[in-house]
């Protein structure tokens, strides 16, 4: 029985690890390839805000270089008790606002705004419609860039949405940024190597017109582009990662990335009972591998949830059955795993997480615990907004 206990908890936390460590190993070897696409069809930002007065000025003045006359910016000033809404007109965006203290999210607001550009009469003919946070600011040419490979595509176009820490922020917050990367950037380009696929993940995001139009925002779920990205899958059609189109948000308060972290791991966590089993059927059904490499990536929780995982897993192997088989296999997992995590700090985040911060993870590891916990005791259910740095 005990036996049969190691073996389990042993291939449950290494099988996560490889994976891990081979997108890792994936990503270290991709290179960006020059784009070649052609010019960008015209294209409409949509912006979901929600009290953003004391950041949205430079965002929207970086999005507004990008717009040629054909394009546009849309801002949903969504239920804002502040000058969001203001700043943004004054600055030369379109600005609708939405009052609905029940409905509440940002689903609503992208609701609320695709229902404003399918009513609306207008000389402009946007073909490709852009998802941006207000907080979010996009790289050189990185909206032309989605917008034209979502037209030749014709794909949903995830952008590369990173985090960037204030030059303030403690080890808490640029740990949490790194694993934003990791999930956001290595993963992407591991799952776009290997399966031809991508995963949604909220900002930076670009759908062809009639797509858009079709999508449902306002759910239920904490993750719900994650979720929409994976029903676009399931259905046939193409989610595809632009590495080379950068958008940047500055990451919150340590009490901001808290709650962050907390909505998305719940959701993420919430997503992978739901739509595993679903991807698997088709995967098999439809001979559709890449759909099998999507699961994977799905099945490997938050790598801090990992790595206690593989020490607890360890402990119990070394106790129970010493220097065995299956001590082997989880020394050997975690150690590759580790060499890799270490390889891809030092290609894509030694800027954001310095050396004299690494000493620090496992105080990261600690606070993050109680987040973990709470998925069974007080599991996240609804939206909130996430706290910035002042």
């Amino acid at each position: 029985m005990l036996q049969a206990l190691v073996w389990t908890m042993a291939l449950g936390t290494s099988i996560p690890a490889i994976v891990l460590a081979a997108e890792c190993l994936v990503a270290l070897r991709r290179t960006v390839r020059p784009a070649t696409v052609p010019a960008a069809p015209p294209y409409v930002v949509l912006m979901p805000a929600h009290d953003e007065a004391g950041g949205i000025a430079p965002v929207v003045a970086a999005v507004l270089q990008q717009l040629r006359p054909c394009d546009e910016l849309v801002v949903v000033a969504d239920n804002c008790t502040d000058a969001t809404a203001e700043i943004a007109r004054e600055l030369g965006s379109t600005v609708i606002e939405r009052r609905d203290a029940e409905r509440r999210g940002k689903g609503c607001a992208l609701e609320f705004g695709r229902e404003f550009l399918s009513l609306r009469r207008s000389g402009r003919d946007a073909r490709v419609v852009i998802v941006l946070d207000a907080d979010c600011v996009p790289g050189p040419a990185a909206l032309p860039t989605i917008a034209a490979l979502a037209e030749m595509r014709q794909a949903a176009v995830q952008g590369a949405y990173l985090l960037e820490p204030p030059r303030h922020a403690d080890a808490v917050v640029r740990v949490s940024c790194f694993a934003f990367l990791m999930k956001n950037l290595v993963r992407q380009i591991a799952l776009d190597r290997l399966a031809g696929a991508a995963l949604l993940q909220g900002s930076g995001m670009a759908f062809p017109r009639a797509m858009f139009a079709g999508m449902r925002w306002a759910t239920a779920s904490l993750v719900e582009d994650l979720d929409m990205g994976l029903d676009l899958l399931l259905a046939g059609r193409s989610v595809i990662f632009a590495e080379n189109a950068r958008f940047v948000g500055t990451a919150s308060s340590r009490q901001g990335t808290a709650g962050q972290r907390r909505r998305w791991e719940h959701g993420m966590l919430q997503t992978m009972t739901r739509y595993v089993p679903r991807l698997l059927a088709a995967a098999w059904r439809e001979r559709r591998g890449g759909l099998a490499m999507v699961v994977l990536d799905l099945l490997v929780p938050p790598t801090v949830l990992l790595a206690m995982a593989l020490a607890a897993a360890i402990v119990l192997a070394a106790l129970v059955d010493g220097a065995g088989l299956p001590l082997c296999v989880l020394l050997a997992s975690s150690l590759g795993l580790g060499l890799v995590l270490l390889a891809t700090w030092q290609r894509h985040a030694h800027a954001i997480l310095p050396l004299s911060s690494l000493v620090q993870i496992p105080g990261y590891m600690l606070w993050k615990l109680p987040l973990l916990v709470q998925f069974v005791t007080r599991r996240q259910r609804a939206w909130l907004r996430t706290e910035r740095d002042p």
